[in-house]
């Protein structure tokens, strides 16, 4: 059941989005002269999970000035502070802001590389990919 969770998010329909179509070296350029002293992380291979959870749960997010939407990447390309490998997949937490682009997490701006993918998912199967996540198979990013 679990597997098909996990299966179903990654690989199952989702809506198309678009990201930034500079290239790396681009995106890094830009990113150092507009966001100096602000931590930031490039990305491909993205998708964004809105995470439907219960009523309460939600609030709670709501009340940190956070919406219950993650991002999953499985290409991290350049990490300002260097916490995150090259090519490393990872969850982050939930979303500060997001617009065109530019993802934000509580304390990391991620600028969103090439095409992407959104998608709603139940709270089991974010539980399912969270402990998948924290089995390896993908590292986990709570910033």
């Amino acid at each position: 059941m679990q597997t098909e969770l996990i299966e179903d998010v990654l690989y199952g329909p989702a809506q198309i989005l678009g990201g930034s179509r500079l290239e790396d070296e681009e995106l890094i350029k830009l990113a150092r002269e507009e966001f100096d002293g602000q931590p930031f992380c490039i990305v491909r291979n993205w998708m964004l999970w809105d995470i439907v959870l219960p009523e309460s749960e939600e609030r709670d997010v709501q009340k940190r000035g956070l919406q219950p939407t993650v991002l999953f990447f499985h290409d991290a390309v350049f990490d300002s502070e260097g916490r995150i490998a090259a090519r490393d997949s990872f969850i982050t937490g939930f979303q500060k802001d997001y617009h065109g682009c530019f993802f934000e997490s509580e304390d990391t701006l991620f600028i969103l590389g090439g095409r992407g993918f959104r998608k709603h998912v139940s709270s089991p199967a974010f539980e399912a990919l969270n402990a998948y996540a924290n089995a390896g198979a993908t590292a986990q990013l709570h910033s």
